[in-house]
């Protein structure tokens, strides 16, 4: 047996190791830029329970594997594991021991989604990963320096699996098969080196292998227990006992033969449905799911770098057809919190038909991510991003066709000199914008107010001040709108800025707009 190696860490988690491996609390000795290849295996031992709803709680629950001949306990929690229920037991055995006992037939489609959404966070540690039934395998060597080395970063990966609500054993090996090996065996060390994978693997009981049974029996009968034991046969010897592809895993895990593992890629639609514990009326509720969903579209989107401009959001019951939303952005959107606060004021508008039983949210429309800077570190968001959520509010509150955006238009007239369009995003110019001339007021009549004049000069609550004019408009002869004027900027005895014009045909004055 060879000697401990140094660069092992102690196994971490709430669950002991059935065959504890002694390690050195010695940090890693070999340094990143020597790594070629480091995988990360994240097992998830208790994933058919977890994808349950409701598979955590106090109370006793156990899932069923369909695929067995005989219905048996394939996986149990903690609560029924204390009543003595145990995997491999007989469904009538475990119900005798917990009357109480919920059972729930295994559900691969929900695990393999659960597996999905991990590795879509998973992806920001590193773009090489593999699904495994029930783990994940993330190839961490060029990610070493940017986590800070592979204990940094593999409590970091640990950290963002277990935030969502599942157990997880980890391990890092040189090759993805010890990794597996180890995880799956709750043996969560972290070995760099691969001259050490002999003696570190040696200790792994052939049991926990996955090797199909008649193989374990033949390797019982000769006294092998250990993978250890294993590699002291005769190499051909060896492979007429436990066959080819045992012996191919054998050597992967060693790192003496490549291993195939097809590379995991993320989808490029996202679309998902989360299935609430009861159905419900309360829209608070909903909204507590939908924030969920939202959290995961943001993940996506990040790993994607990308951003969502409209979302389709269903709300599904169970005795009449589903309530469908759709959110549109003024601007390409990131944020889960703007999201959700759109999201609210579209359900504080509808009535529910039925109560909700599950909700589904898609994103409809996605477009590439663009880098804001803000005026300064950490203020958020920018002038036109509140501009932009300003502006999605309202239309949400007060409809699509209440709230408009009026832009100047080609033209010297100034009642055909602006439109009224639909408001483009902040920094989009509307088509056939025309330059804003400082001279013009914000405030335009609807039509154009006649002043009383005396002695030859305009009247507005007392004598007008012509301080800058004439500047003469004249045009619009082609469309039969023909109009000659001379415009001047005006103030009033109490200082309030008009804009008036003389009508060069019939010499009257009329008041046209107000200066801010």
């Amino acid at each position: 047996m060879s000697s401990v190696p140094d660069n092992l860490l102690l196994p971490f988690g709430d669950a002991p190791p059935p065959a504890p491996l002694p390690v050195a609390p010695a940090a890693d000795g070999v340094q990143a830029a020597e790594i070629r290849r480091l995988w990360l295996c994240l097992h998830l031992p208790e994933l058919p329970l977890e994808v349950m709803a409701g598979g955590a709680g106090r109370t006793p629950r156990v899932v069923v594997d369909p695929a067995r001949q005989r219905p048996v306990v394939a996986f149990c929690n903690a609560v029924a594991v204390r009543q003595g229920v145990q995997p491999g037991m007989s469904v009538n055995a475990a119900l005798a021991l917990s009357p109480g006992l919920e059972l729930h037939t295994r559900e691969p489609a929900l695990e393999q989604a659960a597996l999905e959404r991990l590795a879509s966070g998973a992806l920001r540690f590193t773009p090489q990963l593999v699904l495994e039934a029930d783990a994940l395998l993330l190839e961490i060597a060029a990610s070493l320096p940017l986590f800070g080395g592979a204990a940094a970063l593999r409590t970091a990966a640990v950290a963002e699996v277990e935030a969502q609500g599942h157990r997880v054993l980890a391990a890092v090996a040189p090759t993805a098969r010890a990794a597996l090996w180890l995880a799956r065996l709750h043996h969560a060390v972290l070995l760099t080196g691969p001259a050490h994978l002999p003696g570190v693997l040696g200790r792994l009981p052939v049991a926990g292998l996955g090797w199909p049974a008649e193989v374990q029996q033949a390797l019982r009968r000769l006294g092998v227990t250990r993978l250890g034991e294993c590699m002291r046969l005769p190499r051909d010897g060896l492979a007429r006992r436990i066959g080819s592809a045992c012996l191919q895993e054998l050597d992967e895990a060693l790192g003496r033969a490549p291993e195939s593992r097809p590379a995991w890629r993320q989808p490029s639609h996202w679309q998902e449905t989360l299935e609430l514990p009861v159905e419900t009326h309360d829209t608070g509720l909903v909204l507590v799911a939908l924030r969920r969903l939202l959290d995961r579209l943001v993940a996506w989107l990040r790993v994607r770098q990308a951003a969502v401009t409209a979302l389709r959001l269903g709300l599904q019951h169970r005795s009449s057809p589903a309530t469908r939303l759709r959110i549109g952005l003024l601007q390409p959107g990131t944020d889960a919190a703007h999201l959700a606060g759109l999201a609210a004021i579209h359900l504080a508008a509808i009535r529910l038909p039925a109560p909700v039983s599950a909700v589904a949210l898609e994103a409809e429309e996605t477009v590439a991510a663009t880098a804001a800077a803000a005026a300064l570190p950490g203020l958020g968001y920018d002038r036109g991003e509140r501009i932009a959520g300003l502006v999605e509010r309202l239309r949400l509150r007060l409809g699509l066709h209440a709230v408009h955006g009026v832009w100047p238009a080609p033209g010297h007239r100034p009642e055909h000199a602006w439109r009224v369009l639909p408001v483009p995003p902040p920094g989009r110019q509307a088509a056939g914008e025309a330059p804003a001339r400082a001279s013009r007021p914000l405030w335009l009549l609807a039509q154009p107010a006649a002043l009383d004049v005396r002695a030859g000069t305009p009247l507005l609550g007392g004598p007008l001040a012509l301080e800058r004019g004439p500047e003469r408009i004249e045009t619009g002869w082609w469309d039969g709108d023909d109009v000659r004027r001379d415009y001047y900027v005006a103030r009033d005895r109490r200082g309030v800025r008009a804009w008036v014009f003389r009508d060069c045909r019939s010499g009257g004055w009329y008041l046209h707009g107000l200066f801010g």
